[in-house]
C-alpha cells in the first residue's frame, strides 16, 4: 500500500466529514434527503430518523476507510488528551448502564421518535475519534467548520421562509423550526452556529471572509428569538455577557482595541433588551407578540414551570434507586411512572426525558455517568485554558458552552446538538495538541508515518470492512426498512382502514424485520384494533384484529415487564374485548408500577362499572381524586360515578370544587344521568352544550328527545323546529318527528 494511496483515503474521510453537516437539512422524502439519500423515501417520524441513518451509514462507511489509513500510517490514528479520556469514558459508562439497567434492550437501540441509546453514543465516539484523527491542521478544522456554516445559512433561510409565511412550520403556528422539525432543536443548532461565526470573524484576515460571517452573525442571531425558546434565549444572553467579560479581563493592546468596543456593545445590547422587556412588559405589544409573551409567563406559578420541578423531583427519587450506573439509556420513562405523581395531571401523560441535563445523565449513568459527562465539559474548558495559548478560543468556546449547558438545564440534547458538541470538543482537543503560530495558518506536529508491510494489517482491514457491512445492514437498513412500511402502514390506515386483511398484512411486514420498530408499531396496531372494535365491520374482522393486536401486546409486556404503558395498551384490548377479569388483572399490575398515574384507575374503574360493581369503582376513583382533587379528570371521573351510586349532591359538590359549578357540558355525565333516568339532569346539561354551540342542530336534536323524556311534547316541537332552521336537510325528518309527536305519539 502505497504512502499516496493512504492518504487519499484519509482525504475521502476529511471530505466525509466535512459532508456530514448536511444531515441537519434531511427530512425523510424531502429534497435534501432524495439526494444524499436517494430510493429511501418517507420515514417514521421523519425529522429524527432521516437525519439519524444518514449520519450513522456515513460514519460506519467513513470508520471503515479510517481504520484503513489509521493501520498504516500513525499519523491518522489519534492522540490522547483529557478530552479524548472524557469522551471516552462517558461512552464507557453509558455502555455499562446499558448492560446493567432497566431494560438494556431499549438502552441500546432507543426508538424511532429519540434514535438515540447507546447505538449513537457508539457512532458519536467514532465520530470524534475520527475528527481528531484526520483533522491534524487548522485548515482542515476550518474547512469543517465552514462546511457546517454553510449549511447553517440554508437553515436560516428557510427559518425566514417560515416566518414569512412561505413554509410550513411543524411544530406549531408560531415558532420557527425550519428542518428540525422542533423549535429547540433549531435554537441550540443556531447557538452553536453564532460562537462559530463569531470566533472565525475575530479570525479570518480575508476582509470579504470576515465580512460575510459578520453579516451571517446579524442575520443568524434573530432566529434563535424566533424560536421563542425561553432556556436557549437566556442561555445566549449569558453567553454574551460572559464573552463580553472575558474580552474586557484581557489587555488587547492599541492595535485591537476594537474587540473591547465590539464586547461592550453586545453586553449593552443584552442590558438594553432585558431592561425594554421589564419596562413593557405589561403593554399589548409584548403581551401580544408570542416570543416576549412566553418570557411574561414565566414565573415559579406557570404550569410548565412548576411541572419541571415535579419531575426532577421524580428523577432524584430515581437516581436514589439506582445511584451508580442509573437505570440506563432510554429508561426515564420506568422513573416517570414509578415516582409520578397526582400533580402531573395537566401534562401530557407520558415523559421520556428529565428536561434537564443533570437529572437525565443521573438516571441515564448514574452518578459516573453524570461526572463522565461533566468531565467532558470541564476537562475541555481546563484545556482551553491550561493547555494552549489561543485567547479568542478560549473566550468563545467558554461562552459557548455555558451557553449551551443553561440550554441544557431546562431541555436535552439531541443528534444536531450532540453533533455540535463533539464536534466543538474534537476542536478543544486539537488546539491542545498544536502550538498555533499567529497569523501563520498552521503549525501541526505529525508523527512519523509506520512502515505498511505487516500482513495482519489487511486480515484487520478485512475484518473490520466486514463489521461495517454487518453494521450497516443490521444498525440502518432493517430499521429503515421497518420504518418505512410502519409508515406505509399508517397510511393504508387512514385510506383503507376497513380492509384488515390489508392492514395486518401490513404489520406483519414490519414485525418480520424484528427490529426496535416492532414496539411503536405493537402501539399502533392496539390504537387500530381499538378503532376497528367500535366500527361496523363484521364481527370475524374484528375478531381478527383484536387476537392480533392482543397477542403483539401480550409480546410487548413480556418485552417490557416494568413499563405500565405496556400494561394500559393491553389492557385496554382485553376490556375491549370483554375480558374484564384479564383487564383488571394487567391493570392491577400496572398500578403497582404506577401507583398515581390517573389513567390506569379510571381504566380499572371502567372495568368495575362494567362488571356492575359501582361500589368498588366509586372507591377507586375516590382514592385517585384525593390525592390531586384539582384534576378536571378525576373531579368528571368521580362526580359519573357519584350519579351511578345514586349520589347526585356529592357529584355536584366535586363539579364544583373543580369547576366552580355543580354541572358540565360532559357527554359522559350526562349518559350517567341519563342511565340513572336523571333527564332534568340531562337537559340542563344539553342546554349547556347549546351555550358552547346554540348552532349545533344535532344538540337541539338531542335536547328534544331529551324533553320527550320529560313529557314536555311541546317544548320538544321547538326544539325540533330550531333544528330544522339551523339544518334545512334535516327539515323531512323532523318534521316527520313533529308530526308523530303532535299525533301522541314517541318517534
Amino acid at each position: 500500500m502505497s504512502q499516496r494511496a493512504i492518504d487519499n483515503i484519509a482525504s475521502a474521510v476529511k471530505i466525509g466529514l466535512c459532508i456530514l453537516p448536511a444531515l441537519v437539512l434531511i427530512v425523510a422524502g424531502n429534497f435534501f434527503a432524495n439526494i444524499f439519500m436517494p430510493g429511501v423515501g418517507d420515514l417514521f417520524f421523519p425529522f429524527i430518523t432521516g437525519k439519524n441513518f444518514f449520519f450513522r451509514i456515513v460514519v460506519e462507511i467513513l470508520l471503515a476507510l479510517w481504520v484503513f489509513a489509521a493501520l498504516f500510517d500513525k499519523k491518522y490514528r489519534p492522540r490522547t488528551s483529557p478530552v479524548f479520556w472524557a469522551v471516552l469514558a462517558t461512552v464507557g459508562v453509558l455502555a455499562l448502564s446499558t448492560i446493567f439497567g432497566a431494560n438494556p434492550y431499549r438502552s441500546f437501540w432507543s426508538n424511532y421518535e429519540r434514535m438515540e441509546g447507546l447505538v449513537s453514543f457508539l457512532h458519536f465516539f467514532a465520530y470524534f475519534v475520527m475528527l481528531i484523527s484526520v483533522f491534524k491542521t487548522e485548515v482542515d478544522w476550518r474547512k469543517f467548520f465552514y462546511s457546517t456554516i454553510f449549511v447553517s445559512f440554508i437553515v436560516t433561510i428557510y427559518a425566514y421562509l417560515q416566518f414569512l409565511g412561505r413554509l410550513e412550520i411543524h411544530q406549531s403556528g408560531d415558532r420557527l423550526d425550519a428542518t428540525l422539525g422542533n423549535s429547540t432543536y433549531l435554537a441550540i443548532y443556531m447557538i452553536f452556529h453564532l460562537a462559530l461565526l463569531a470566533y472565525y470573524a475575530f479570525k479570518e484576515r480575508r476582509v470579504w471572509v470576515k465580512s460575510v460571517f459578520t453579516a451571517l452573525l446579524v442575520l443568524e442571531t434573530p432566529v434563535v428569538f424566533l424560536t421563542a425558546t425561553r432556556g436557549s434565549i437566556l442561555g445566549l444572553m449569558g453567553g454574551v455577557l460572559l464573552f463580553a467579560l472575558l474580552i474586557f479581563l484581557r489587555d488587547w493592546g492599541a492595535e485591537n482595541r476594537r474587540y473591547k468596543f465590539i464586547a461592550a456593545g453586545a453586553a449593552c445590547a443584552v442590558f438594553l433588551a432585558v431592561g425594554a422587556f421589564f419596562v413593557f412588559k405589561s403593554t399589548n405589544f409584548v403581551q401580544n407578540n408570542y416570543v416576549l409573551s412566553r418570557f411574561a409567563q414565566l414565573s415559579p406559578e406557570e404550569r410548565t414551570t412548576k411541572s419541571r420541578f415535579i419531575i426532577w423531583g421524580m428523577a432524584l427519587e430515581g437516581f436514589k434507586k439506582h445511584p451508580i450506573f442509573g437505570w440506563g439509556p432510554e429508561n426515564f420513562n420506568l422513573v416517570f411512572n414509578k415516582y409520578y405523581k397526582a400533580s402531573l395531571w395537566q401534562q401530557e401523560p407520558w415523559f421520556d426525558r428529565a428536561h434537564n441535563v443533570i437529572f437525565d445523565w443521573l438516571i441515564h449513568g448514574g452518578a459516573l455517568g453524570l461526572l463522565a459527562y461533566f468531565g467532558a465539559f470541564f476537562l475541555g474548558l481546563y484545556a482551553l485554558w491550561k493547555k494552549q495559548a489561543d485567547y479568542l478560543a478560549k473566550v468563545v468556546f467558554t461562552s459557548l458552552l455555558a451557553a449551551y449547558f443553561f440550554h441544557n438545564f431546562f431541555v436535552f440534547d439531541n443528534l444536531t446538538s450532540y453533533f455540535m458538541f463533539f464536534a466543538v470538543l474534537g476542536f478543544i482537543h486539537f488546539l491542545t495538541q498544536t502550538s498555533l503560530l499567529a497569523g501563520s495558518g498552521v503549525v501541526a506536529r505529525v508523527p512519523k508515518v509506520e512502515g505498511t508491510a505487516n500482513p495482519f494489517r489487511y486480515v484487520a482491514v478485512i475484518i473490520v470492512f466486514a463489521g461495517v457491512a454487518w453494521s450497516l445492514y443490521f444498525l440502518n437498513l432493517k430499521p429503515l426498512l421497518a420504518g418505512r412500511a410502519l409508515l406505509n402502514t399508517l397510511k393504508d390506515m387512514s385510506t383503507a382502514g376497513q380492509n384488515t386483511d390489508a392492514i395486518l398484512a401490513d404489520f406483519d411486514k414490519v414485525f418480520s424485520y424484528n427490529t426496535f420498530g416492532s414496539g411503536e408499531a405493537r402501539e399502533q396496531l392496539a390504537s387500530y384494533a381499538n378503532n376497528v372494535i367500535v366500527s361496523g365491520l363484521p364481527t370475524e374482522a374484528k375478531v381478527a384484529v383484536l387476537n392480533k393486536a392482543v397477542s403483539a401486546l401480550e409480546t410487548q409486556v413480556a418485552e417490557n415487564p416494568e413499563d405500565a404503558r405496556a400494561y394500559l395498551f393491553l389492557a385496554s384490548l382485553y376490556l375491549r374485548g370483554g375480558r374484564i377479569d384479564d383487564g383488571i388483572k394487567i391493570l392491577d399490575k400496572a398500578k403497582e408500577l404506577s401507583p398515581q398515574k390517573q389513567q390506569i384507575f379510571f381504566l380499572i374503574a371502567d372495568a368495575y362499572i362494567t362488571k356492575g360493581d359501582n361500589a368498588r369503582a366509586f372507591e377507586i376513583l375516590k382514592n385517585i381524586y384525593d390525592l390531586e382533587p384539582a384534576s378536571g379528570e378525576s373531579a368528571k371521573n368521580l362526580a359519573l360515578i357519584s350519579v351511578l351510586n345514586g349520589k347526585d349532591k356529592y357529584a355536584e359538590e366535586v363539579l364544583s370544587g373543580v369547576y366552580g359549578k355543580n354541572l358540565i357540558a360532559d357527554q359522559n355525565l350526562l349518559a350517567a344521568y341519563a342511565r340513572v333516568g336523571n333527564f332534568k339532569k340531562v337537559r340542563d346539561i344539553w342546554a349547556l352544550f347549546l351555550e358552547q354551540e346554540p348552532n349545533n342542530a344535532q344538540y337541539h336534536v338531542n335536547l328534544a328527545a331529551t324533553y320527550m323524556q320529560l313529557g314536555e311534547r311541546q317544548t320538544a316541537i321547538g326544539e325540533l323546529q330550531r333544528a330544522i332552521e339551523l339544518n334545512p336537510q334535516f327539515k323531512a325528518q323532523g318534521e316527520q318527528f313533529i308530526e308523530e309527536i303532535r299525533a301522541g305519539r314517541n318517534p
